[in-house]
């Protein structure tokens, strides 16, 4: 019979691995189509790649200066309280830099463990506004669907399942190993969702900001 601890073995060994892989392989593949589409819809434009207008669409989608911020302020507050814990969490939790040096022998400064625990009460909450917003808010709730839910599933369980760990709410070995899990579901499932703009993001916003630098509209 296969134990807690051995569940949870594969989880950061075979499984992890496997997610990474599937992760990798799966956005590449969205690029190279993204790519393909780009070229057959720029077709009639001039072949130069206009970085400029490229940077611009960019920063004004990251710092916000694009429409829907102002139109949209809480949800793009929510956003921000979402993306930026969930990549700080991600890539500078301490335990998560130790399995990264495990397996790759790479290591950077870490935030700390009280830091963290903030930065996922705010990704938590900023999914739940996310979650509420699109079950209750009229214009939204008419074009969600209920795989917009399911992502929102996907990525607050590592979020919660990670906090709980962290402070041993219930059995740590059961709540690790189901953050381990979760957070490995979470990654193959980014280049089949919505949450595949974690890459599309950057290259849709360059093309479409280049594209508008050719036809004198302004970066959008």
């Amino acid at each position: 019979m296969t134990t807690m601890h051995e569940f949870y073995e594969f989880a950061v060994g075979p499984l992890a691995r496997a997610a990474f892989g599937v992760l990798i392989i799966g956005l590449a593949l969205r690029l190279w189509r993204y790519r393909k589409k780009a070229r057959l819809a720029a077709r009639n434009l001039p072949p130069d790649f206009r970085t400029g207008w490229a940077l611009a669409s960019i920063a004004r989608f990251l710092l916000p200066l694009n429409r829907t911020a102002r139109t949209s302020p809480w949800t793009t507050a929510a956003g921000f309280a979402l993306h930026v814990p969930l990549l700080l969490t991600a890539f500078f939790l301490s335990g998560h830099v130790v399995l990264v040096e495990q397996w790759w022998g790479l290591s950077w400064p870490t935030i700390s463990d009280s830091l963290a625990d903030v930065l996922t009460v705010t990704a938590i909450a900023a999914v739940a506004f996310l979650a509420a917003r699109r079950l209750f808010h009229p214009p939204v709730k008419g074009l969600s669907r209920p795989s917009d839910l399911i992502v929102l599933a996907l990525v607050a369980l590592p979020l919660v399942t990670g906090l709980a760990a962290h402070r041993q709410w219930g059995d740590y070995p059961t709540m690790l190993t189901l953050h381990v899990t979760s957070a490995c579901a979470l990654l193959i499932a980014i280049p089949f969702t919505k949450l595949s703009h974690m890459a599309l993001f950057f290259v849709s916003r360059a093309a479409t900001g280049s594209d508008f630098g050719k036809r004198q509209v302004g970066p959008w």
